[in-house]
């Protein structure tokens, strides 16, 4: 019998500052073939090294207190492969050589049935599935003209000032490429900074992903949330420069909190040697 999938996010915790909310998200994967819970768990604490493993928990703290821990849920084939299977192929419609994350890419579903469902193979199996290098390819192939334009949003913050910052991700199709970057206000409205400049690339090879938000403490001024925000993003820029994946920050800001420090050498640093 073949092994559960399981999604896993790990939040750093503090009180004062998220109470209603998740935490900070410090990192997120899957794994498969696991047969239980147990075994994920202990799967997870081998990833970490001695106090960020022994410090872990499975659920959010409880009042009043703090540290780290990682939630961990049943998932599918499906939503695994969204997350790591790669292409090397070619556009349906253009025949150009299609290579790169396989969900960043345009599809559409080719197989028997009159209409598209969700499958686990979704990804994989390009017998029903065509894959595209850009939108335009794939409207050429429905023969139907799709209007991408749209209001600007307007500029201002999450949730009423209660969110400080956001930490987003765009990744180029073209390339192959990441760059990770913060925004103060809601993504969207960065997004369309980047869209207009035209400096990561052309609209039709990009995506937008938003890795994490980062809540106002209240408890402290704008420049210690600041630099909270600028250590989170420190943190993904150097988590996917762990992870060879070809990140184009000019800079690689590095991470100043020393707790962050040492949790990123345990965890981040440690589970890089392992895949």
């Amino acid at each position: 019998m073949a092994g559960v999938y399981f999604w896993i996010r790990v939040y750093d915790y503090v009180y004062e500052r998220d109470q209603y909310e998740k935490g900070t998200k410090l990192d997120e994967f899957y794994l498969k073939d696991m047969t239980n819970r147990e075994e994920v768990k202990a799967h997870i604490r081998n990833m970490y090294s001695s106090n960020s493993s022994k410090d872990l928990k499975f659920a959010k703290p409880k009042k009043g207190a703090s540290g780290i821990y990682a939630i961990v849920m049943e998932s599918t084939q499906f939503y695994h492969d969204y997350f790591y299977c790669q292409l090397d192929t070619f556009c349906f419609w253009c025949h150009k050589p299609v290579q790169g994350k396989a969900s960043e890419f345009p599809r559409e579903y080719i197989g028997d049935d009159h209409f598209y469902a969700p499958r686990d193979d979704v990804f994989n199996d390009h017998s029903k599935t065509a894959f595209f290098c850009t939108y335009e390819c794939k409207r050429h192939f429905l023969n139907s003209k799709r209007n991408n334009e749209g209001e600007f949003q307007v500029k201002e913050e999450g949730e009423n000032g209660n969110v400080y910052g956001y930490i987003y991700l765009i990744y180029n199709r073209e390339k192959d490429s990441y760059y990770v970057g913060q925004t103060r206000f809601l993504p969207f409205f960065r997004w369309q900074e980047h869209v207009k400049g035209g400096q990561k690339g052309d609209i039709a090879d990009l995506t937008f992903t938003v890795l994490t938000q980062v809540n106002r403490d209240h408890t402290k001024n704008d420049e210690k949330n600041q630099e909270y925000l600028n250590n989170i993003e420190a943190w993904w820029i150097q988590k996917y420069h762990m992870e060879c994946s070809n990140v184009v920050n000019i800079t690689k800001p590095k991470i100043t909190i020393q707790d962050l420090k040492d949790r990123f050498t345990e965890m981040v640093e440690k589970q890089s040697l392992l895949f």
